[in-house]
């Protein structure tokens, strides 16, 4: 007996790819992703530069 393999390829690879119009959902996204770990990791030192400049300009 020969078994038959009837995966499609194609509709399986079409269905996890990206199309090309969610492509820019998908940068949006990672852009947010990759900016908020900035962030974070930047807090402390982005925190005493507003308050240093909030005192420059108190004054």
């Amino acid at each position: 007996m020969k078994k038959e393999n009837s995966t499609d390829y194609n509709a399986h690879y079409a269905s996890i790819l990206s199309l090309e119009k969610e492509q820019g959902k998908i940068n949006a996204s990672d852009f947010l992703d990759y900016f908020s770990e900035l962030i974070i990791k930047h807090s402390k030192t982005l925190e005493i530069k507003i308050l240093n400049e909030r005192a420059i300009t108190n004054e």
